[in-house]
């Protein structure tokens, strides 16, 4: 069984950790912890964009998370906007087949509720990343790319039947 902490710097709801495992089939735990990335955020900080350079962050906490505390996956929940070379901004990052995803809740305000799906959506879609899937042309698929929040109010926090198949191979 894979092991996922989520680090978040905003209240999740108590029944987070057991929504990303429903939707990940049971074939993870997660475990979430709160805490808070005021140092990470300052160095990473594009002072003139206002952003977080994203790409950058993720390379540079890549190699140091690595089997943190046995975890075999770590999202970091960042309360803040964040970016990458060529696009005006981006939900989250994380690379294929990587250890360490990021989530970045500044677009994916609403009220609490729509908030907090929005956040799993984003979890889940970079952790799908994380495990080894790549966008998906299915609108309502979580693992479709989301260019607005329409896009990402549009789909669904569960992954269609092609990317729940090959994802059981991956995490298997």
């Amino acid at each position: 069984m894979k092991r996922i902490l989520v680090l978040t710097e905003v209240e999740l709801p108590s029944d987070f950790p057991g929504q990303v495992e429903h939707y990940l089939d049971n074939l993870v735990t997660v475990e979430v912890r709160k805490t808070n990335f005021e140092g990470l955020k300052s160095q990473f900080r594009d002072v003139r964009r206002g952003q977080i350079k994203a790409d950058e962050l993720l390379d540079y906490l890549e190699p140091r998370v690595r089997n943190y505390e046995g975890f075999d996956k770590i999202v970091l929940v960042i309360d803040d906007d964040g970016y990458v070379q060529g696009l005006n901004f981006v939900f989250g990052v994380a690379k294929i087949g990587g250890s360490l995803a990021l989530v970045f809740t500044k677009r994916l305000r609403g009220e609490q509720t729509l908030y907090h799906t929005r956040i799993l959506k984003e979890v889940l879609h970079e952790l799908g990343h994380s495990f080894g899937l790549d966008h998906c042309p299915n609108p309502r698929c979580v693992m479709y790319f989301s260019n607005t929040i329409t896009d990402t109010d549009r789909k669904g926090p569960g992954f269609c039947e092609r990317c729940i198949a090959k994802l059981h191979t991956l995490i298997r």
